[in-house]
Order: structure tokens, then sequence, then C-alpha cells
């Protein structure tokens, strides 16, 4: 490492440090990552509470750490540390079943963070963030009265350290999205609805988890955002409250050693299913513009999660005594392919039969 890189570590490991914790440890060791980027810095962890994820198997990908470490710091870093505005949230976006809400999930565990997620949609409204009255029963009373029940923001912004995630959050209208600008702001806010003004806790994150960049873009290479119907393009002035972070599926190797750890799939499999992955990949016209190019355009395509879940079914159908071959398709109709159309089904069983059975 770098004098400058090891200057830059330690700089952000001692803002990340700064919040209240209960232990210290090296970085390496909480993410479980090997990359020498990491190698000398420490992260500080929080005490968990019924909102913090359970730890799960989880690989970190280098570049999207440290981004994630740089959110977290910038939260951190005390009132007028810069002469400028420090933006203190995380747009983070990328294809369909990726990982990214199991990438805030893993993080959120791995350092004690509570982790609010509100599931937005477009018949979302303020009431859906902030609470509303609602008509509640009481075990005191038989006649059921108005409560006040309180939503995830107010969860979030009295948790010290905890994230707040927005998931789907480009399926908002934009106008809805603006009545969080405060949150976004990070600064007090009043409840309408009760007159109570609240103050958000110390080291609290806001993120968003969606499948287009809110300006009507998937990203990828120049990929369709039609395809996530309900999408909407989002005002630049909360968009302008962002942090920026792309994601995609794993490389292919990674994806083997997911399916050898945790589907249980014995090494040749594991290649071949990856691989098909891969090229179904590049015809998904959430993708790739030009998906079209080499073959059939796919409006459908293969997510790290269904990878994972082909191997798993096949396993499970092997157990059952079918020969790898019948397994391996099988597996592949039950877990996705079925959902395409025939001329889609035909394109993939051909890639499948051609460059994946034929070199298994």
């Amino acid at each position: 490492m770098t004098t400058a890189e090891a200057s830059v570590n330690k700089t952000v490991a001692d803002i990340v440090s700064s919040a209240a914790h209960i232990a210290i440890n090296p970085a390496p060791a909480v993410f479980g990552t090997t990359h020498p980027f990491f190698s000398s810095m420490t992260v500080r962890q929080f005490a968990p509470t019924e909102h913090t994820p359970a730890i799960k198997p989880y690989q970190f990908e280098p570049e999207t750490l440290t981004r994630l470490i740089v959110w977290a710091a910038s939260v951190a870093l005390p009132e007028g540390a810069f002469g400028a505005e420090l933006k203190k949230n995380l747009w983070l976006y990328g294809p369909t079943g990726c990982g990214k809400t199991r990438l805030f999930e893993a993080f959120a565990s791995r350092t004690g963070r509570s982790l609010f997620t509100v599931n937005c949609h477009e018949d979302s409204r303020p009431s859906t963030f902030f609470g509303s009255w609602k008509l509640c029963g009481d075990s005191t009373s038989a006649i059921p009265s108005m409560r006040w029940v309180p939503g995830k923001v107010l969860q979030w912004a009295s948790t010290p350290n905890s994230i707040l995630l927005l998931d789907e959050a480009d399926q908002l209208l934009p106008e809805v999205f603006m009545s969080l600008n405060a949150v976004l702001d990070g600064v007090p806010f009043i409840i309408d609805e009760t007159g109570e003004r609240i103050t958000i806790a110390p080291g609290c994150m806001v993120a968003v988890a969606a499948n287009t960049n809110g300006s009507g873009s998937a990203g990828g290479n120049g990929g369709s955002a039609t395809l996530y119907k309900g999408t909407k393009k989002q005002n630049v002035a909360t968009m302008d409250r962002f942090n920026v972070a792309q994601m995609t599926y794993l490389p292919e190797a990674e994806e083997i050693q997911l399916l050898q750890s945790l589907a249980r799939v014995q090494p040749v499999i594991a290649q071949s299913m990856a691989k098909l992955a891969t090229q179904v990949r590049a015809m998904f016209l959430g993708l790739n513009e030009d998906a079209g190019a080499g073959g059939m355009a796919l409006k459908f395509t293969i997510t790290t999660r269904n990878v994972l879940n082909w191997g798993m079914n096949y396993f499970l159908l092997m157990q059952m005594g079918k020969n790898s071959e019948e397994a391996l398709y099988l597996a592949l109709k039950i877990t996705l392919l079925d959902f395409a159309t025939k001329a889609e089904q035909d394109a993939v069983l051909a890639v499948l039969k051609n460059t994946v059975i034929g070199k298994a």
C-alpha cells in the first residue's frame, strides 16, 4: 500500500470511528475481505438491536465496499468538517436480483446497525414513511380509539447509527419523494398531524436501492428502464441530494464460488450454470441496448438469486434420482425458464445445449 493510500485509510477510519461504539475491529475481519486497500483500516461496530439483520454469507466487492465506507464516513463527520456541504445519502441502482438489498443487510449486520426498510411503490404517500392516525382496539376498552402509529422514518430517526433503506424508491411519485427532503438533509422536521418536532439521532444514514438511476436509465450498457414497470424520473433536486453507486451481477468466477459454497453444486456444474447466466445477461435488454445484436434480445435474465436457486433445485433433483443433464434442464425450467415466452425459452435452451451441456 502506498503512503497516500495508508493516509486515506487512516483518515477514513478515524472519521468512521467517531460515533459511539462497542468494539473496534480490523475491516478485513468485519467484512471478510482480503483486498489490500482495507488491510490497515479499522471499523467500529455498534450494539445490535432487534432491527439489526442477522449475519449471512456475503462477498463484498472492493469498490462497492469502499463507497459504503465513504458513505458511513460522511454521516459521522462533525458539522463544519468541510467548508461546503457534503452529501450524505447513497443511491444504489442495478439490475433485478443482483443483490442490492442484501448488500445493505450485509453492511448493517456486520457493523451492528439497525436497518429500517420501506418498500416503496406508486401508491406510497408521506404517511407511508412518517406514520398516520389509525383506529385501534384496546384490551381495556370495548370501544376502538384513534392512535398515532409512527412510520419507519420515525423509528429510524430515534435509533442512533441506524440505516433507512428506501427500497425501489424509483417507483415513488416525485412529489411524494420530495416530502423526504428534510430527512435527506438530516435536519429536524415537523410531523404535521401531531405537531411533534423530530430531531434525527446521531449517525443515522439514508440509502436507496433501485433498478434505475432515478433519471430514466437502467445503467449497464444503455440498459432499458422500460422493463422496470412503474419506475419514474425523479425531481433533479431530490437526486442532487444523493451520492451514487451502480451495482451489477457478480463476475462468473465469483458466482461459481457461491454455487459451490451456498448451493452445494459440484465445480463442473457450477461452471456451466455461471457461464449460461453470463451469456443470457448479454442478451438482456435491461443491461444492454444492443442485446439483440448477437441473437435474440431477452426481456428477462438470470439473476444471481436465480443462479443460486437453479443450483439448489439441481441439487434436490439429483437427490431424487435425476441424471445430471435432466436435472440441469428441469431445475432451470423450475427456477425461471417457464416464465419466459416460447421463443425466449428456445433461445436460452439453445445456448445451454450448444455451449454448456456440450462442454460440461
